[in-house]
């Protein structure tokens, strides 16, 4: 199922139609290969810093059940067979439990990047979740890499300055992402963004770092709760988490 969009003029480009399908509707497996290998291994090629194709399948046929994420990988196209013309695509998770979002992946193809698509993407998320959500989202959240570091494959201060013109802000704590399984370890020299708001409650924040562990970890017995790097970061936190635009992040 395909929703009509039209990018407005920008850069000296005139305004264009444009079609974006949402994977997890469609289902389009050899969609999800070529956004795969045109996009996200292009855009993020840094050893473990992608997701496998089959987690990315497993994730987009996982039935919603209320607890667990629903991943979305969206795709804006120009030409009726999106196979054409892949001009860009964002993936993020809704954890209903929390009622928030994380922005997985959002990248752009070189022909089409200064003309508003990483900014249709986002604005299509925050429709669909209008939809979707009981209640206004509690925070949509993204991550990136701390201004002093390197990973060879774009600036951290470009990256910081992308993301602040999508209205994402730093948020003033101390964050180590959870371990992606149980046989990875937390991971820092990052920062935990939010978009569009000055400060988040620190239930928030509690909310997010469970709801992640918790989908990669398992529920039973919420076992990252007595972890070290778990204890110290909820321990630190104030009562209000200040969000700051201001860079360097």
């Amino acid at each position: 199922r395909f929703s009509r969009l039209c990018l407005p003029p920008m850069n000296g480009h005139d305004a264009r139609p444009a079609r974006l399908i949402d994977l997890r509707e469609c289902q389009r497996m050899d969609l999800l290969q070529a956004v795969y290998d045109r996009l996200l291994k292009v855009h993020f090629p840094v050893p473990g810093e992608l997701d496998d194709l089959e987690t990315l399948q497993d994730g987009l046929q996982q039935p919603s059940d209320g607890l667990n994420p629903e991943l979305h990988v969206l795709l804006l196209s120009e030409t009726a067979e999106p196979m054409e013309s892949l001009m860009g695509c964002a993936s993020y998770e809704y954890y209903p439990r929390g009622n928030h979002c994380l922005i997985s992946y959002i990248c752009v193809a070189e022909p089409f990047r200064r003309r508003g698509v990483s900014k249709l993407l986002m604005s299509t998320l925050q429709k669909q979740m209008e939809e979707r959500a009981a209640k206004p989202l509690a925070a949509i959240f993204a991550e990136t890499h701390a201004s002093d570091v390197e990973d060879g494959i774009m600036d951290p201060l470009e990256r910081q300055e992308v993301l602040a013109t999508l209205g994402f802000r730093c948020l003033d704590f101390d964050y180590v992402q959870p371990p992606l399984s149980d046989q990875h370890k937390p991971c820092g020299g990052l920062k935990l963004l939010v978009k569009d708001q000055d400060a988040l409650p620190r239930e928030a924040i509690v909310s997010y770092l469970d709801d992640f562990s918790g989908s990669v970890l398992g529920w039973e017995e919420e076992s990252w709760k007595e972890d070290p790097w778990y204890q110290k970061q909820i321990s630190s936190l104030p009562p209000l988490i200040s969000a700051r635009h201001q860079r360097p992040w």
